[in-house]
């Protein structure tokens, strides 16, 4: 991507003249992870509820895209992968969509620099706290530096058209609206969800910890099932190293890696409730209404974490920030492991009506 970083350099000259009044074709960037993209949907929501008339257009990493296919809220998807040919492949379809406003809600640069410019939209917006960014000014907005949920700030954007509904829930594809059991679940079985790896290593709880949770939930009550949940090798590992060491390996089944991403949303609604790190998977769950407790300690959850339905997610939340004055990769889990397997527990005997006899 360094050709794009210097064919950026010159870009911004050949920019489309601003124009606000121009507001009928609208792309909605999202083409990152599963979280930062389920931050964007209530934007999105915003925007449809709005204003019925637009033309929204949701780009969306291919990967993520089975999860909001046929979602009620955008009329059309472009499915973004990376490499420069791709980029301009991107960029055919958003002219021949006679885009003219595109909302970068999360997107990598240069790449959504580079499509959004060469696509000749007229308006460009993008949620950004950085004050000397680079291409600011090409963008319809100011870099925003407010400290509030990123959900607000991605609804910011959309402030700026005088939306008359705001709304700022979390939701996916309405074809996962209904509780689908697991075929494993009986009438008394709990299946109870540990997420336990994360984007970056700072930010998982450590696995011996899940581990002594697994120990304590098992004993609490004989009809709990843990289930496993994660994609990435490294994650494997650490369910491995869970099935290992748990005191009762047939109470756990461990899903992690086994599961296509549009499965994930109907494993999660068979659990009774979920334990998780601050992941995608959170906010999916959120999206599905299913309650969790959710781990932060070097991550702001008043930023990143629920921000609906409170009675259903419990938020532990430590003062781990100390880790973040590291580059990411030497950072440590010091932050995150400030928090104690008996406050996970105690959550967890909270949400789930004290079926838990310890």
């Amino acid at each position: 991507m360094n050709l794009l970083k210097y064919i950026n350099k010159i870009l911004p000259h050949f920019k489309a003249k601003k124009n606000k009044n121009i507001f009928n074709n609208v792309l909605v960037v999202s083409n990152t992870g599963l979280g930062d993209t389920l931050f964007g949907i209530p934007a999105i929501k915003t925007l449809r509820k709005s204003f019925p008339h637009l033309k929204i257009t949701f780009l969306i990493n291919e990967n993520i895209y089975p999860i909001f296919k046929k979602f009620q809220y955008v009329d059309d998807f472009i499915l973004y992968s990376t490499g420069l040919v791709n980029q301009f492949k991107i960029i055919k379809q958003i002219k021949d969509k006679k885009i003219d406003t595109i909302f970068l809600f999360h997107s990598n640069g240069p790449e959504d620099i580079f499509f959004s410019v060469a696509s000749g939209a007229k308006n460009i917006l993008k949620m950004t706290d950085d004050k000397n960014h680079e291409f600011k000014n090409i963008f319809s907005n100011k870099p925003n530096t407010i400290q509030q949920h990123v959900i607000e700030k991605k609804i910011d954007l959309v402030r700026l058209y005088n939306p008359s509904i705001i709304d700022t829930t979390l939701e996916i594809s309405s074809k996962f609206n209904n509780k689908i059991a697991d075929k494993l679940k009986t009438n008394t079985q709990i299946l109870i969800g540990f997420q336990v790896g994360a984007q970056d290593t700072y930010k998982m709880w450590p696995i011996d910890k899940f581990i002594l949770l697994g120990d304590k939930l098992l004993k609490s009550n004989p009809n709990i099932t843990i289930v496993l949940l994660g994609a990435t090798a490294f994650e494997k590992k650490l369910t491995d190293k869970f099935i290992q060491n748990i005191s009762d390996k047939n109470k756990v089944i461990n899903l992690c890696g086994s599961s296509s991403i549009d499965e994930l949303p109907l494993i999660i609604n068979s659990l009774e409730l979920l334990v998780t790190n601050d992941t995608g998977t959170l906010h999916l769950s959120i999206a599905l209404s299913v309650p969790t407790v959710s781990l932060f300690g070097p991550t702001n959850s008043k930023e990143f974490g629920p921000y609906q339905d409170f009675k259903l997610h419990k938020i532990i939340q430590k003062d781990g920030f100390f880790v973040n004055n590291k580059p990411k990769k030497k950072r440590t889990q010091e932050g995150i492991n400030l928090i104690e397997v008996e406050e996970v527990f105690k959550d967890l005997k909270g949400l789930l009506n004290d079926r838990l006899t310890k």
